[in-house]
């Protein structure tokens, strides 16, 4: 089995778990931490029962432990195996479990004692995504009553301190290590200013030098979604065809077997074009170059639709280091980013945790199903916005869900789906009604985005996104008012957006994704989905169109009078 740098600082892992029962472990990527330490656990008799390893992502979950079976020489399912949505192959003898943040955090509130589970492993905590937190908050609330079960804390860019503690003052380990070194490079200067390739024309151009220059492995592309996965492979055509190079698509609505394909090895060289499935916790052998976007889609909430929704942002300073790490994993990498080295370093320095800007009542549901008293219940490593917990209960109090602080019957009925919050209530309104099957179409259709989403998607597509350099990033459209809107602060999140003012009503047409708006001088219809920029443009142009009319009427006026006063002379 390969030495690796995390090698060296195990024994201090297992000491601290054997001696405190808890550990923060920061190691960069590539150390090996994902695959070495569950096994340095169960190997050295630190824990009693299983070690369950959480991972932000499916592929990741499904990736690290097939790999962590392979070194140590079992068959994946029997001593290390992955429990993931609509998937698991473990069985009886399973010893190393790797699941998602959403299975942990399910099965915390299903069974709060964690019965045959001796540790749990939070891997790549800095994401800092809902379901972490919870199930962080949820394993320490247990740990009071169960204090032989061990929690370990990991990250590649983690500030240890913090978590330490949190922890009653875990012990902190670090390492320092690298597997093999990796050279980075930024763009010299920003490839935008309204006249910028298309992201497409930027990886082609980048992919073609990287091949002139006697590439010696795979690409690894990330890209913030699907959609701009499936232009950019359009736009590596000829480049493929040129250098005999395979084009591999990588993300999450992907099949398992899809997924596979793309990490495999094969006998052409690859470029693979991914989203952040492949930031954190992938090991693909073979990849020695890596082309950053510097961009992802952002989960955040929707004031406007109630929904959560995707933008396009540029994702932090740890996401970029993540990035980079992929290619150093087997031999010595490359990084390209398509951003200038100022960006980088005036960018946010890790992503805002989504407990900070997301609508909480799906989570609430879930403690209130659990018996506990919703957020306010549990000790936070970061506690929620207070009007976050506030808006939260008011709006599943609207719904029914809860009444009096305790969950209810249809609590509970919407509870047991999986969907978002609204759509549960929507389903079990339909199967009170007998209309359970139209109710569910109509909570299947997707939400629509928006204005912020849909305004931050084209500059990914047309041109380089990366023109705020500002630390504190955000999406302009999400809170600049449209005309005849009165702004407003979310509830849910704490966040500015707006909504319509008393004398402009807005609904929902037949049409799907348009809006229509009644004012006091007839009908305008507008798209849900332009960003707020559009409708100042249209505004303006609105404007001097009037303006031209008026100017009409007044010199069609003087001349009608001037006319007047010959006739008379």
């Amino acid at each position: 089995m390969q030495r690796l740098p995390i090698d060296d600082v195990l024994p201090a892992v297992v000491g601290a778990v054997r001696d405190r029962r808890c550990a923060v472990l920061v190691a960069p990527p590539g150390a090996g931490k994902t695959t070495r330490v569950p096994g340095a656990l169960v190997d050295a008799g630190a824990v009693d029962g299983e070690v369950v390893v959480l991972q932000p992502r499916r592929l990741a979950a499904r990736m690290a432990a097939a790999r962590v079976a392979h070194e140590r020489g079992g068959e994946l399912g029997a001593e290390v195996g992955y429990e993931v949505r609509f998937d698991r192959r473990a069985s009886a003898a399973t010893r190393i479990r790797f699941v998602t943040e959403g299975v942990l955090t399910r099965r915390l509130l299903v069974e709060p004692e964690l019965r045959g589970v001796g540790c749990v492993v939070l891997d790549e905590f800095h994401e800092r995504h809902l379901d972490g937190d919870l199930a962080l908050a949820l394993v320490e609330r247990l740990r009071a009553r169960r204090p032989e079960l061990a929690l370990v804390v990991m990250s590649a860019t983690l500030d240890a301190e913090p978590v330490a503690a949190f922890l009653g003052g875990a012990p902190s380990v670090r390492s320092e290590g690298r597997a093999f070194p990796v050279a980075i490079e930024h763009a010299e200067q920003p490839d935008d200013l309204g006249h910028g390739r298309p992201l497409g024309k930027q990886v082609a151009a980048t992919v073609r030098r990287l091949a002139q220059g006697g590439l010696d492995g795979d690409v690894l592309v990330f890209l913030p979604g699907a959609g701009e996965i499936r232009r950019v492979a359009e736009d590596l055509g000829d480049a493929a065809a040129l250098f005999d190079l395979e084009v591999l698509p990588l993300h999450g609505d992907l099949t398992a077997d899809e997924q596979d394909r793309a990490v495999r090895p094969a006998k052409r060289r690859k470029v693979i074009l991914a989203t952040n499935v492949a930031e954190t916790s992938v090991t693909i052998d073979g990849v020695t170059a890596v082309i950053d976007s510097g961009l992802a889609r952002i989960a955040r909430h929707s004031p406007w639709t109630g929904l959560p929704s995707l933008q396009v942002e540029p994702v932090s300073r740890a996401s970029c280091a993540q990035r980079a790490g992929r290619a150093g994993r087997t031999r010595p990498g490359r990084v390209v980013r398509l951003y200038t080295k100022h960006d980088h370093d005036h960018r946010r320095a890790f992503e805002t945790p989504e407990i900070a800007r997301s609508e909480l009542s799906g989570a609430a549901l879930g403690l209130y199903g659990a018996g506990l008293a919703g957020l306010g219940a549990l000790r936070w490593y970061e506690p929620p916005p207070a009007t976050a917990i506030a808006a939260a209960d008011e709006l599943l109090g609207r719904l029914g869900a809860i009444s009096g602080g305790a969950i209810t019957a249809l609590g509970g009925a919407c509870c047991a789906s999986r969907s978002a919050r609204g759509r549960r209530r929507v389903v079990c309104e339909g199967e009170a009604r007998g209309v359970a099957r139209e109710a569910a179409v109509v909570a299947a259709l997707p939400g629509r985005a928006s204005c912020g989403s849909s305004g931050a998607a084209p500059r990914a597509r047309h041109g380089s996104p990366h023109r705020r350099t500002s630390s504190t990033t955000s999406t302009r459209s999400s809170t600049r008012a449209r005309p005849g809107c009165a702004r407003i602060g979310c509830a849910a999140t704490g966040s500015t957006s707006a909504r319509p003012t008393r004398s402009t009503a807005w609904r929902h047409s037949s049409r799907g994704s348009r809006v229509t708006r009644h004012g006091r001088r007839g009908a305008t219809r507008t798209s849900i989905g332009r960003c707020s920029s559009r409708s100042s443009r249209a505004s303006r142009t609105a404007s001097a169109s009037g303006a031209r009319r008026a100017r009409a009427t007044s010199c069609s006026a003087a001349a009608a009078r001037a006319r007047s006063r010959r006739a008379r002379r």
